[in-house]
């Protein structure tokens, strides 16, 4: 199976299953055995721009942690549900934070 931008997923990576959000674009997802990937977690978590606290409007509670970006093979995961259009706009946002993407950063580091 290959998962598409937005899909969540489970697997094991050595320490029990968990959740994630994939986060790499579809072309890449499509030609290679494996996409990006972030962290869901429940436990509690220090307010920053790259942790992300769900939308009620999804398949899990909790926060996505945007700067926990691991590659995963599509072959050991399993499906989850997907994220709405909002949540993965505010999941856009947290990976532009934790990458040092985002305005406040770009603005003072290049100008």
């Amino acid at each position: 199976m290959t998962f598409t931008r937005g899909d969540v997923v489970t697997t094991d990576i050595g320490y029990g299953r968990h959740h994630y959000v994939v986060i790499s674009g579809d072309p890449r997802n499509g030609a290679l055995p494996s996409f990006l990937g972030v962290r869901v977690t429940t436990r509690r978590k220090p307010a920053i721009d790259s942790i992300v606290e769900l939308l009620d409007d999804g398949p899990l509670q909790g926060r996505v942690l945007c700067d926990s970006i691991i590659e995963l093979g599509h072959d050991h995961c399993s499906p989850h549900g997907r994220l709405s259009v909002e949540t993965m706009r505010r999941v856009d946002d947290g990976l532009l934070a934790a990458l040092g993407l985002d305005d406040t950063y770009t603005r003072s580091r290049y100008r």
